[in-house]
């Protein structure tokens, strides 16, 4: 499992995913490339390096992993920013934390039950 997440990090942090990876690790590569650009910089800091296709990538990788609250979320800071929304009425970074990061981790815990519920998506049989 920490070899899946390791690769599915190095995809999110170069930005492309090579051609016939598994959806799974694709969802996770997409999904941690917005979370990480979050937690290191802030959720204003995350739309801005991230282009809205590829936040829409994490949207619907957090649904793909049945986190949808933090889909919603995220839909919405999305939407806001792209209607011109000045980043300070945007909801705050704790409010994401909150969904994406508290306790422990549910993005790993929501990648564990989903590797465990569908192995052929990651690779593993």
């Amino acid at each position: 499992m920490d070899t899946i997440w390791n690769q599915a990090c190095d995809y999110g942090a170069d930005g492309e995913v090579p051609q016939g990876t598994p959806p799974g690790i694709e969802h996770l590569a997409s999904l941690l490339r917005v979370y990480n650009s979050a937690m290191g910089g802030g959720l204003g800091f995350a739309l801005e390096v991230n282009e809205p296709f590829r936040v829409r990538n994490a949207i619907i990788a957090l649904r793909y992993f049945e986190l949808g609250e933090a889909a919603d979320f995220l839909q919405d800071v999305l939407d806001r920013s792209l209607n011109g929304e000045s980043p300070d009425s945007l909801p705050s970074d704790e409010d994401f934390h909150r969904l994406v990061d508290d306790g422990p981790n549910p993005i790993s815990r929501a990648f564990k039950a989903k590797a465990a519920k569908v192995p052929a998506d990651f690779s593993r049989q």
